[in-house]
């Protein structure tokens, strides 16, 4: 994978990177199109790319086997020592005080899931709401260590890349006004 050049990065390229993240991190059936735009961004070709095995492998990583294999794709699992622990509540009160609400009936997670952080970020980068989102970076501290855990527990580093492009955009953001994590 090459490398991203963050600081070349215009604000409005980061926003449409951590959209494309939380879009990879949040289901693996995605669209094509946002695997191939994936794909383009790490300057990879998509020769061995197989949506199936994607498929498989996110079933096993975050679905089935998350809690043994230490990625837990939820902040609460990794805030709380639980999933849908004190801080989903916390995470739900935020977004609430920032006027972003959930559709619960038409989702299947909970809202504290990784996806939905790295999209609501982009939302408050894009509203340049930067004091949002120094507030909101204490339901981010768990990142690193869940960039390391998909380091060991996923033998496709498609969704570690992902959430590690999120983390490294989320942190590039220190320079605006605000330090992350």
């Amino acid at each position: 994978m090459k490398n991203l050049n963050l600081t070349d990065l215009s604000l409005k390229k980061k926003i449409a990177i951590l959209f494309l993240c939380a879009d990879i991190l949040e289901e693996p059936d995605c669209s094509y199109g946002r695997w191939k735009e994936f794909y383009l961004l790490r300057g990879s070709d998509m020769t061995n790319f197989n949506s199936d095995e994607m498929q498989a492998q996110y079933i096993r990583t975050f679905l089935i086997n998350s809690t043994k294999l230490k990625c837990v794709p939820y902040a609460s699992w990794w805030l709380d020592g639980r999933m849908c622990g004190n801080s989903l509540y916390q995470i739900n009160k935020f977004y609430e005080k920032c006027g972003y609400r959930f559709d619960v009936e038409n989702i299947n997670k909970p809202s504290d899931h990784i996806s939905f952080m790295i999209r609501f970020i982009a939302i408050l980068v894009e509203e340049k709401q930067f004091d949002q989102i120094k507030e909101f970076s204490k339901f981010l501290k768990w990142l690193n260590d869940f960039v390391d855990s998909l380091k060991i527990a996923t033998e496709i580093e498609d969704f570690q890349i992902a959430a590690k492009i999120s983390l490294d955009i989320i942190n590039s953001l220190k320079d605006r006004e605000c330090k992350i994590v």
